[in-house]
């Protein structure tokens, strides 16, 4: 049996899903949480939390010294960079860390279909991924996670299609294929219980979701919560991939919206990834959430 993770450091703290991460951990007594941040960085964390504050391109030397001491590094960085994870985890290994929880989040990486749609998102997680296992035998062990879209983040952003104020919705065609998605709190909890049982967690990608739905069932509830008949416009799934490819290979990396949005909602491409693969919910005891109930949650705002 491993020794316990009890010092925990995160990377990217002031992100999209880093401060639902950061508050998990902070509320747990179990845990001492430090934050890693760049200097240039303008995120405000909480004042009694130690901040380890570094030089943007993330020297060695400043790393083993905000390293030092800590059981696990939990890294939300962003896509674009998570080539940077690399030097990152060599530094890990160097300063002893026991455990490494890449910025996986969000789509299956290992779908082959998504990976050749869109590999300038997703190839940077893949290798990362595949660097921690070649680095498991110097004894530094990881655990990625699998979440799919932030929920509350996709419907208030409207990156799934769905715009609350206005009450319209666009639908990618018959809007039946399902998407598993997961609260950016649960994805918290996730990472903290997982980290609890680290010996039933190592070297492994955990799948996890608070639910998983197809566009008309998000619809459908939408209408119930806000109480209106919702305009709806159907998207073709294909012209709406041609379209995302067209801009990506121009160098408009705004069509990566819309590739991730295909990927999730057009079956074969892993946005069901709960369907096919063991569901890591019970093992981490993640709550249990109807999709009406969140959907409630996110129209009160």
């Amino acid at each position: 049996m491993s020794s316990p993770i009890k010092n925990v450091i995160l990377i990217g703290a002031g992100g999209n899903l880093g401060p639902s991460i950061l508050a998990v951990f902070d509320a747990d007594p179990h845990f001492t949480v430090s934050i890693l941040t760049r200097h240039s960085s303008k995120s405000i964390f909480p004042s009694h939390l130690k901040v380890h504050r570094i030089a943007d391109d993330y020297p060695e030397a400043e790393l083993l010294q905000a390293f030092k001491g800590q059981d696990a590094v939990v890294s939300t960085i962003a896509t674009a960079n998570a080539v940077q994870q690399q030097a990152i985890i060599d530094t890990a290994i160097k300063a002893d860390v026991k455990r490494f929880v890449p910025s996986e989040f969000g789509s299956d990486t290992l779908n082959d279909e998504a990976l050749a749609i869109l590999p300038q998102y997703f190839k940077g997680k893949k290798e990362t991924v595949d660097y921690l296992k070649k680095k498991e035998k110097e004894g530094l062990t990881w655990t990625a996670f699998v979440t799919g879209p932030f929920f509350e983040l996709a419907m208030k952003s409207g990156f799934m299609g769905f715009n609350i104020k206005e009450h319209k919705a666009s639908i990618i065609s018959h809007g039946n294929d399902t998407w598993s998605t997961t609260k950016q709190a649960t994805i918290g909890l996730a990472v903290k219980n997982a980290l609890l049982i680290p010996d039933k967690t190592a070297n492994m990608y955990l799948y996890i979701d608070t639910f998983t739905v197809s566009q008309n069932q998000v619809l459908a509830s939408l209408e119930k919560a806000t109480g209106a008949k919702w305009e709806v416009t159907q998207v073709d799934a294909e012209e709406m991939k041609k379209t995302g490819l067209e801009k990506m290979s121009k160098g408009d990396f705004s069509g990566a919206m819309s590739l991730i949005r295909y990927i999730n909602c057009v079956h074969g491409h892993g946005g069901n990834y709960i369907e096919y693969q063991h569901s890591a919910n019970e093992l981490l005891s993640l709550p249990k959430q109807t999709l009406d109930e969140a959907v409630a949650e996110v129209v009160k705002g």
